[in-house]
């Protein structure tokens, strides 16, 4: 799959469907899955395509399971037995026992832009953001959620263009606003701090759950797609063309050469010094510590490109697109454009 993955979740056409369940797949573990989740070594769960929805207890064997909607489904998170699946028609799903059975918390197709993460802080208080700017929370486990819109998320310029806009016709500031407002690709919580990734170099955070967001720069304009701590003083994030960024002690964020043109959809921390990236033409790549690093440069040209050290891949025979991946009862088990993979490291 050359093109590039995250615009099949967050740019494709979005049409209102009539409710519908999901599609029973006889070859379900084959199709498009976009996220995977787990609690501790006790099941996963793997949400995709046509609102297929699976779970595991073993990491071997899948099963589907009935779901009131055939929107994509691109994000999934879980908390004990409560499980939110988000995607296509701005959907939440929400499940009190593990992913077995499903009710529809919210479905907005008139909005006409998908849910691309959702992150619970416990059982009752979440978020779930998306494609232009989409942000929504819950204080109540889900039964209502409230939208929300986040100008700080923006570009200082853009900003200080917003608040003229306030300032001399504030009728049209909403709206603007909304035009405006980048597509919010993935969340990450840290013991002391919530962090959000997305498009256009956006990276943003956030020390009181996502009420207020601060914009923190990289000097790279293009998206992100996904966010993970390495440990507990170590940040990385992971874009598109291969674009690699880390984070050492809340110092400024520094590049890390990879040299690959390949865009990065997944982070898994695999050991204390090593971390498994998911990536489009199934592409797994393996990064050790020390990192060589350096201030990105927005002029830089691949061919003069020198890769940090330690860095090792492998391809999927069917070249098929990672997004992300879990590590479940001593596998790594992964999603893709063509199903559920069992990964190796290199």
């Amino acid at each position: 799959m050359k093109q590039v993955l995250w615009a099949i979740i967050a740019l494709s056409a979005i049409m209102p469907l009539q409710a519908q369940d999901a599609f029973m797949a006889p070859l379900v573990e084959q199709s498009l899955l976009l996220d995977i989740d787990s609690v501790a070594d006790d099941y996963l769960v793997v949400v995709g395509e046509r609102g297929h929805i699976l779970t595991s207890s073993d990491g071997e064997t899948f099963t589907q399971h009935a779901v009131p909607t055939t929107a994509t489904l691109t994000g999934v998170t879980a908390v004990g037995d409560n499980v939110w699946a988000v995607g296509h028609d701005a959907t939440i799903l929400h499940s009190t026992d593990g992913g077995k059975h499903w009710l529809i918390q919210m479905e907005a197709p008139e909005l006409e832009k998908p849910f691309l993460d959702v992150l619970f802080f416990d059982a009752r208080r979440g978020i779930a953001i998306g494609a232009y700017g989409l942000f929504f929370r819950t204080e109540n486990g889900g039964d209502s959620w409230v939208q929300e819109r986040h100008p700080t998320l923006l570009h200082p310029y853009d900003q200080e263009y917003l608040n003229e806009v306030k300032a001399e016709t504030p009728e049209y500031y909403d709206e603007e606003l909304s035009a405006m407002l980048p597509h919010l690709n993935k969340l990450h919580r840290t013991d002391n701090a919530l962090y959000l990734v997305g498009e256009a170099g956006l990276v943003a955070k956030s020390i009181d759950d996502g009420m207020t967001w601060q914009r923190m720069e990289t000097g790279y304009e293009g998206s992100f797609l996904n966010i993970t701590s390495l440990d507990k003083q170590t940040l990385m994030m992971v874009g598109l063309r291969g674009h690699t960024f880390v984070q050492h002690q809340d110092q400024p964020w520094q590049a890390v050469p990879t040299c690959m043109s390949v865009s990065f959809n997944g982070i898994l921390a695999t050991s204390a010094n090593s971390v498994m990236v998911l990536a489009n033409n199934g592409y797994v790549v393996t990064l050790s510590q020390p990192f060589k690093t350096e201030n990105f440069s927005a002029w830089g040209h691949q061919d003069d490109c020198q890769p940090t050290e330690n860095i090792s891949f492998y391809q999927l025979d069917d070249k098929a697109s990672i997004v992300n991946a879990v590590s479940f009862k001593d596998k790594i088990i992964g999603v893709s454009a063509k199903g559920i993979k069992q990964l190796k490291m290199d």
